[in-house]
């Protein structure tokens, strides 16, 4: 039997089985005169769009980037797809479906400056007009910790923070906001470096008392309300 000579519930039901997340990278947008000629990513179209009439009648994806007086369309699924940008900066450009995102994931370890742009310049705030924005990652430098501290005092948009992860590239785990401020604090506290190696023995007395200072722990009840 033939794929045609299928039923076609069963037909629809396969292509909607081939549907896989997508990673939507590099969206740049481009702009004259202060006018939005297109936005453009690097990312092909998904493979269902290229099969037949059938599987792209059935696909669930929409024309997306068609905004600018030069538009340069592809196929997105908001529900699954992640738009990845390699920097906060790189987040004014996805112009138009800006309230569409829901999932996104952020690097920022190409530029040096994040930190202050944050802190500084609210660098943060263009998350809160992704107000569908559902689920997002962190990608971290091996050993950086600082967006513990941005997490608990600064707010990330309105993404749900239970659903806010960081993935530390060196490690490979995976972490929670409240998870990454407590391993902030456990390397503060204890003096451990970025890459886990403990305190110059010399100092190893003035690391323990410093240690011992009871204002740098948590009581039982912090620890269990961020369980």
């Amino acid at each position: 039997m033939s794929f045609a000579s299928l039923p076609p519930e069963i037909r629809f039901q396969i292509w909607s089985l081939a549907v896989t997340p997508r990673h939507i990278t590099k969206v740049r947008a481009k702009e004259s005169d202060g006018k939005l000629l297109y936005e453009t990513t690097s990312t092909p179209p998904p493979a269902l769009m290229h099969v037949c009439r059938e599987s792209r009648q059935q696909a669930p994806y929409r024309r997306a980037f068609t905004a600018g007086t030069e538009p340069r369309w592809t196929w997105v699924n908001f529900e699954l797809d992640t738009f990845c940008v390699s920097s906060l900066y790189a987040i004014h450009d996805i112009v138009s479906h800006r309230s569409e995102v829901q999932r996104l994931q952020i690097r920022t370890d190409d530029h040096l400056d994040w930190y202050e742009s944050v802190t500084r310049y609210d660098g943060l705030s263009i998350l809160y007009e992704m107000e569908s924005l559902r689920e997002m990652q962190v990608v971290l430098e091996p050993g950086y910790l600082t967006w513990g501290e941005i997490f608990a005092e600064r707010g990330m948009g309105c993404c749900p923070k239970e659903n806010i992860t960081f993935f530390d590239e060196g490690s490979g785990l995976v972490l929670t906001g409240p998870q990454l401020q407590m391993v902030g604090d456990w390397q503060q506290v204890f003096s451990f470096d970025s890459e886990g190696n403990p305190p110059d023995p010399e100092s190893l007395s003035d690391e323990i008392a410093f240690a011992l200072d009871d204002s740098w722990h948590m009581t039982l009840a912090q620890i269990q309300e961020v369980d």
